[in-house]
């Protein structure tokens, strides 16, 4: 089975697959915006995603990727830097080893990533909105191009606002444990 969604928020991604999982849609391969799932015991495996480094430190990454599995922690797919993990749920919970830094850092870049689209589109929409207003006859398909990017607008900022609230939230798991 085929699922689309749209890889903003890595935590709600991963929080959705492990609920997919818990009814037994265990994930099978992914992309960005494409999930394949396959059926399986309901609630047999705990996921858990982790983002690699996508330039230099491939030993590293080989080290990383080979301590995962020798603690019984199988890969299952990988999209870019982003890779899903899982382990058999009657093993218990488990936790990857990214640092906190790491993840922020991360965050912060898909932040900023998302933040600037926003702005790009809010500029052309509203510079769009102002040119078409102020004629005579309105040009329906230039109005519903720069409402368009309005409406990106909006619909990013949502993503963007949980995105930032992560982030705020691990810098003070970190300033807490760090003082």
């Amino acid at each position: 089975m085929d699922k689309y969604r749209l890889v903003v928020n890595p935590y709600d991604i991963e929080k959705w697959v492990n609920n997919m999982a818990s009814q037994g849609w265990h994930l099978k391969k992914f992309t960005w915006i494409r999930f394949t799932f396959e059926r399986g015991e309901p609630g047999s495996y705990i996921y858990r995603h982790d983002e690699l480094e996508r330039f230099g430190g491939a030993s590293y990454e080989d080290e990383y990727l080979e301590f995962l599995k020798s603690s019984g922690i199988e890969q299952v797919d990988r999209s870019g830097n982003f890779v899903f993990f899982r382990k058999p749920a009657n093993d218990g919970p488990f936790e990857l080893y990214s640092d906190k830094k790491n993840k922020i850092r991360k965050l912060s870049q898909k932040i900023s990533l998302l933040l600037s689209l926003i702005l790009l589109n809010l500029i052309i929409g509203v510079i769009g909105l102002s040119g078409i207003l102020s004629v005579q006859a309105i040009d329906w398909i230039k109005l519903s191009m720069n409402i368009t990017n309005i409406l990106v607008v909006v619909l990013f900022s949502i993503p963007l606002i949980k995105l930032m609230r992560v982030r705020n939230n691990l810098k003070k798991d970190l300033n807490l444990f760090t003082d």
